[in-house]
């Protein structure tokens, strides 16, 4: 695997590209990102983006290396084989789309909570009761990737909205956890790192970041 930190000035945009980014979103990124992978047929990569003054910036996971020249891009790569023990404890961030299945149907973890809390009455805040939502769809994505999940938060929470090239509009929610978790499984967890953790992967969701804790 290669992990890459791509920049995008986004002074180096033609008012033509401005606009389709307005108007189609992460859709476009996306799209553009895929550009450094010349020749591949389908995805093989998952990114988070970061939106600096001038700037925006990519952290991309990907199988193959990306083409390190491009008129849009300034691309640092190296390649990425994290050695993971288990018990270790490693710091994480992870932005995603959190959804669980439920008579055969996708719904999104958070406006699930919504529902419920509306409906229980409860004597939590909204936000605290989708925190909690959240959280608990982390904790079990823990379970079946290898690590169990230690003190975290939810950092952030926002609704997302692309448009295809054919129109298509898909609405999605966009979490941003950070944390610590623990490893249990090392192959299984380094295999569910390569893949991305929830929906909506191929709109800047599912990547996990990590790095080893440090001890004071």
């Amino acid at each position: 695997m290669y992990l890459s930190k791509i920049t995008l000035p986004t002074a180096s945009l033609t008012p033509q590209r401005l606009i389709e980014m307005m108007a189609r979103g992460e859709y476009v990124m996306h799209q553009w990102l895929w550009e450094l992978f010349p020749g591949e047929a389908q995805r093989n990569y998952l990114y988070r983006r970061e939106t600096l003054q001038k700037e925006f910036c990519f952290y991309v996971l990907s199988a193959t290396a990306p083409q390190t020249e491009h008129e849009l891009f300034g691309v640092q790569v190296r390649p990425f084989a994290p050695g993971v023990e288990e018990g270790e404890t490693l710091r994480f961030t992870l932005r995603a789309n959190p959804v669980i299945t439920r008579n055969g149907k996708r719904h999104d973890v958070l406006m699930n909570a919504k529902r419920e809390w509306r409906s229980a009455n409860s004597d939590i805040s909204l936000w605290e009761c989708q925190q909690q939502a959240a959280l608990a769809w982390l904790a079990t994505q823990g379970e079946q990737s290898g690590f169990r999940l230690g003190q975290a938060t939810v950092a952030a929470y926002q609704q997302q909205q692309i448009v295809k090239s054919r129109g298509e509009v898909i609405q999605f929610s966009c979490v941003d956890f950070t944390g610590v978790l623990q490893v249990t499984q090392p192959t299984l967890f380094l295999t569910r790192l390569a893949q991305g953790f929830g929906k909506c992967r191929a709109f800047g969701c599912g990547l996990m970041l990590i790095k080893p804790e440090r001890r004071e």
